[in-house]
């Protein structure tokens, strides 16, 4: 059955909480009264200070509460009242973070999962160097690295963490060639060159995707339920080749760069032999891209 990767909006695309504000309130202007209102002030306070001390007298049992005694002065100005709850203070004037959303907790665990291999860790450091952001709600359908560069990654809302993860490496790849001028001009190139290289960076895209969980230990991939597109197909093909190496007496680090050969190949013949197709259009990558060559280089002509 013909798997579907991601998706694009166009083949070009490769080219592709609030804080609160503290506002100080306007000093009261001069004018008739203010005086006698500031002496107001004084007073209660002053009676105010009469009872404080009123007060310990009599805890301290020396009998006549009005015995003269030294004031217990307290801070001038307004009194605040004490906040309705725990921490409301500190929420109010931003000394306590926000919950975090379920996109944010979805994004901690797709850094998780991608941290426990180099093709996982990879992917996110390309993010952090080009400031690609990423859209974990994105109603699809498909997921898309949308160009121009830096660009933005779109994955489908409808993916779980692991998915998503593992959509993110392919996607990441497609960002890091776009900030790279490395994506092919569809401008510039012949149209079978144009249709070899998308295809070509496809397939770079689908594979890193896979080691971002094969490069996981063996106790960490157990934790992993999702498949990365064509999982099985690359790992036939690097058995195969790296059985056939160890065989043939190839050193250790021969053998792998033969294995890795075998798999990649695999995975590129599957976007011609109709295995793998647009999940936007259902047509093969050859037809896909070739047909958007067509529509830049020789596009139809227009209705009279």
């Amino acid at each position: 059955m013909a798997q579907s990767t991601h998706v694009r909006a166009e083949p070009g695309d490769h080219d592709h909480s609030a804080a609160h504000t503290r506002t100080e309130s306007p000093h009261p202007p001069a004018g008739p009264g203010l005086s006698q209102e500031l002496d107001l002030v004084s007073l209660q306070r002053l009676v105010g200070n009469q009872q404080v001390a009123r007060s310990i007298a009599r805890r301290r049992g020396l009998g006549n509460a009005r015995t003269p005694m030294r004031l217990v002065q307290r801070h001038p100005g307004p009194t605040i009242a004490s906040p309705a709850g725990k921490g409301l203070f500190s929420k109010l004037f931003g000394g306590e973070k926000a919950p975090k959303t379920d996109a944010q907790k979805k994004m901690d665990e797709i850094k998780s999962i991608l941290g426990k291999s180099d093709a996982g860790k990879a992917a996110l450091k390309v993010l952090d160097k080009y400031k690609v952001p990423v859209d974990l709600e994105h109603p699809g359908p498909g997921s898309v690295y949308q160009g121009p560069a830096p660009g933005k990654i779109l994955i489908e809302a409808t993916n779980g963490a692991e998915d998503a993860a593992f959509i993110l490496v392919h996607e990441a790849n497609h960002a890091k060639a776009s900030n790279e001028g490395k994506t092919a001009d569809v401008s510039a190139l012949a149209r079978d060159v144009y249709v070899k290289t998308m295809i070509n960076e496809e397939t770079d895209s689908t594979v890193n995707s896979i080691l971002a969980k094969l490069g996981m230990s063996t106790a960490n991939q157990a934790k992993i339920t999702a498949t990365p597109v064509m999982e099985e197909r690359y790992k036939t093909a690097f058995d195969e080749a790296l059985k056939a190496a160890k065989t043939a007496k190839k050193g250790s680090r021969e053998a792998q760069k033969l294995a890795k050969a075998a798999g990649w190949k695999t995975i590129n013949e599957a976007f011609y032999d109709g295995s793998l197709v647009t999940s936007n259009t259902g047509e093969t990558y050859a037809v896909y891209y070739g047909s958007f060559w067509d529509s830049v280089n020789n596009p139809p002509a227009p209705v009279i």
